[in-house]
This record gives structure tokens, sequence and C-alpha cells, in this order.
């Protein structure tokens, strides 16, 4: 059974970036290897969670992304982006993430008291991809990313159903290869190029482990009858990449930045389309030929 939290806790960096959780009294966390508890060492230029019970005021802002039934972005004017998620916790049917200091101050707001400890997940993701639209350091992704025995990172992008979680599971057994995640990763831009990092947000496989590694290739995959891997050209690859890179569209004034970012990957990064099929010497491929073409 989960651990049931309360408190302040300290979610380990993301891209160099804490994510800490402060709840008022009487709101509680499931608890998951997400988050420790650790309230007395937060480390400076850490993104607050602020979690209380608010009334919505959604209906005098405007709506600006719709992602799906349950998930809208509003503008909050001057503040900032507001989000409602809808029917993603049982505990708390209806949660509305709002900006207080962008990039690193957000409220957490229910509309009435959580019926038991509350799913921190989706705020956790929606803030934290929010933040890092604000800041300017960098782009969620929806992939699985692994890290090569050069240790240069691959990062195979594919929409909800594309086999990410089955890949990563297929990856563990490749020698050499260190899966980090199977379904969350952090794009930024260092001094030294562009890098992926790890997050603590699973897909079907649970697989989230810490780690980074410089990007070396990035890989939109499928199924196939046979192996292959076949390079995009930009046009291609830029309309794919877009499906799959969380580019701020809720704020037109961080999209310029994230397009930035994308730009980036497609002028420096080799960007092939892969196909395999589920056979034990798949993984062994995959990576022989992505170290290749990363190398």
């Amino acid at each position: 059974m989960a651990e049931v939290m309360r408190g302040v806790h300290v979610v380990p960096p993301i891209a160099g970036i804490s994510i800490v959780h402060e709840a008022d009294e009487g709101i509680e966390f499931l608890g998951s290897p997400t988050i420790g508890a650790n309230p007395f060492d937060v480390p400076d230029g850490s993104m607050w969670l602020r979690h209380r019970v608010a009334e919505s005021d959604l209906e005098r802002l405007r709506p600006v992304v719709r992602v799906n039934e349950r998930v809208t972005y509003y503008d909050g004017g001057t503040a900032g982006p507001v989000v409602r998620m809808e029917g993603l916790d049982p505990a708390a049917p209806l949660v509305v993430l709002r900006t207080e200091r962008p990039g690193y101050e957000y409220a957490v707001e229910y509309a009435r008291m959580p019926l038991g400890p509350v799913l921190h997940r989706g705020a956790e993701m929606s803030a934290y991809a929010l933040a890092l639209a604000a800041r300017e350091r960098g782009l969620l992704a929806h992939g699985c990313g692994f890290v090569l025995p050069s240790g240069r990172a691959a990062l195979c992008l594919g929409i909800s159903g594309a086999g990410k979680s089955t890949l990563a599971r297929m990856m563990t057994s490749a020698a050499g290869c260190t899966v980090l995640n199977d379904d969350r990763l952090v794009l930024t831009r260092e001094s030294t190029g562009l890098r992926m990092w790890s997050t603590p947000w699973p897909g079907n496989a649970g697989i989230a482990r810490e780690g980074d590694g410089p990007l070396g290739v990035i890989a939109l995959i499928g199924r196939g009858s046979s192996f292959s891997a076949r390079a995009l050209v930009r046009r291609d690859a830029l309309q794919r990449l877009l499906k799959t890179l969380l580019v701020p569209l809720w704020d037109m004034a961080c999209v310029g930045a994230g397009l930035d970012i994308v730009n980036d990957i497609i002028a420096s990064v080799p960007i092939v389309e892969l196909a395999y099929p589920l056979t034990h010497e798949s993984p062994d491929l995959i990576v022989n030929a992505l170290a290749e073409i990363a190398s």
C-alpha cells in the first residue's frame, strides 16, 4: 500500500529543478517513490506547489489550449497560465493549477476538500512543464529514453500506443544500455549542447531512473516485420517532433524559446524512423544502429 504523506515534501531535482509540495491542513498526498520528505533542505531555485482548497473562477478566463476532454489551459493574464484538470483523481474530481510566480510558484486548488489522499503526478508534471517554459529551460518529451554504451543518450519518441513502454522493457536486456524512463523525458540546452534527463514520471513499464546524458540521436518508433532505421528529412522530422514535444502553446511569450530548442534539435541531432520486430535480437540491433548514428 502506498504511503500517505503530509506537510512539506521535496522531489529530487529534475534537470536541476527541485519540486517542493506544501499542503494546507487536511490535504494529504498519496505517496510514491517520486516524493521524498525533506522539508529542511530545500534547494535554491526550487519550484513550489502549494495545495489548497479554493473556489474556481475559470468562467471569467479565456481558454487557449484544450489538450483533451480532461485538461484545458487558460489565459491567466499577467499572473500566468491556469490549467483545469478534471477527472484525473477520484479523490479530487476538479483541480485547478494556477501560476503565482512564473517558473517558481504555483497553486494546486481543489474545488472542495479531497475525499482522501490526492495523486500528485498530474499537477506536478503540468506545473513542471509550465516552469520549464517560463524559465526557458527546456521541453518535456513524450518518449522512452536510454543511455547508450558510449554515454550518449537516445530518445525514442512516439504518440500514445506507439510502444514506448514495450520498447523500454525490451531495451533493459541490451548490453551496455541503461533505460532511464519509458514515458517522460526532459530536453535542455546546455553550454555543451542538448541534453536528455529522466523524470520521476514513468509509463506502463514503471521505469523512472535518475540519470541524464548528452543527446546523441532521436528515433521515431514503430513496429515492423523487420528491422530498419531510416534518416528523416528536416520537414518530416519537424512535423513528427511537434507531435511528441510539449511546446508551450499555452503562452505565446514562451513559444519562441520552445521552438528554438526544436530547431536546435533538428539542426544538430540525427533523427531516424526506427522500425523493429519484437524479437530477442532487436535490442542489440537497436543499440548498435543508434550508437553508430550518434557517434
